[in-house]
């Protein structure tokens, strides 16, 4: 029986999942931080040893699980952009494996081949349609020239407001005071802005969300800047099709694509995703494969 392994993985972690043509799956497992572009050696062996924990738990579906090599798809965060797609499918074992981009697993874990907008927003932000088989991409540049509205951005910008409040330059706000309680002293912020990852930047982002529902105008005009970027990437992509569908995924995807409906009421149509970019992973390993996916139950998005 044919085995289809699906791969969502970036900077802060990956999860995937085995498949076989019958629809049965195996549990979602979980890996590390898989940033193909700039930690290519870690990632490579991160992604190795997940695929090899998910051969091992197709083998709980059935005693053997593929008369044939199984199809392996991987979409992971930096692969469209970064050239290193090629070198990690060099690497790795499999005779049929696809390296793609996050962006293309959650437009097909969204809207499978109907046509759709994507708002992915966690570590880091990206936007995409899928129009009559065709891709537009905005964002996903990464943390160092963009991810404008992501977890990673939302948490530099709090440190940077704050650090602007210690100077004057800006309001204070119980978010500053939030994080001089957390790090203690000037030397502190500065010493782990120094070192921090996106995703450490990322992990002050739900200290932002707090303080913006307890009224803090620091924290709310963090994610009002954020908003503001991600409506007009969403407004640029509705171009020639202002009612096209908008499903949000990611960790911070459906509370700013909520923020941004409430601020502009019916300038965007919500709609629930079908699924999540794991489920478009193994969506595509099936097509690539030539088979229709069955009716089975999704991992949540």
């Amino acid at each position: 029986m044919q085995l289809y392994i699906g791969l969502d993985g970036g900077g802060t972690g990956c999860r995937a999942q085995a498949m076989l043509a019958d629809g049965r799956r195996s549990e979602v497992l979980i890996g590390g931080s898989a940033n193909i572009h700039s930690a290519p050696d870690t990632a490579t062996r991160e992604i190795a040893a997940l695929l090899e924990r998910c051969l091992a738990a197709a083998q709980t579906l059935a005693a053997v699980y593929a008369c044939t090599p199984p199809q392996v798809v991987l979409g992971l965060a930096g692969a469209s952009e970064s050239g290193a797609g090629a070198r990690l499918a060099a690497a790795l074992p499999y005779a049929r494996l696809a390296v793609l981009g996050d962006v293309d697993i959650a437009l097909s874990g969204a809207f499978e081949d109907q046509d759709g907008i994507v708002l992915a927003v966690g570590t880091g932000s990206v936007l995409a349609r899928q129009q009559a088989g065709q891709m537009m991409r905005l964002g996903g540049y990464g943390f160092v020239l963009g991810d404008e509205g992501s977890g990673a951005w939302i948490g530099r910008q709090a440190l940077a407001r704050t650090l602007h409040a210690h100077d004057g330059l800006a309001p204070d706000g119980a978010l500053c005071r939030a994080f001089w309680d957390r790090f203690g002293a000037l030397a502190d912020v500065i010493g782990f802005a120094g070192v921090a990852r996106p995703a450490d930047f990322a992990a002050l982002a739900p200290l932002v969300l707090e303080h913006d529902r307890a009224g803090c105008a620091v924290a709310g005009a963090i994610l009002d800047e954020a908003c503001d970027w991600l409506a007009r990437a969403i407004t640029r992509l509705q171009d020639g099709a202002p009612d096209m569908p908008v499903a949000p995924l990611g960790g911070l995807g459906p509370t700013l694509l909520d923020r941004i409906d409430r601020r502009n009421p019916g300038g965007v149509r919500i709609v629930a995703p079908r699924g999540s970019a794991l489920d478009g992973a193994l969506w595509r390993a099936r097509r690539m494969h030539g088979q229709a996916a069955p009716n089975t139950e999704r991992t949540p998005p």
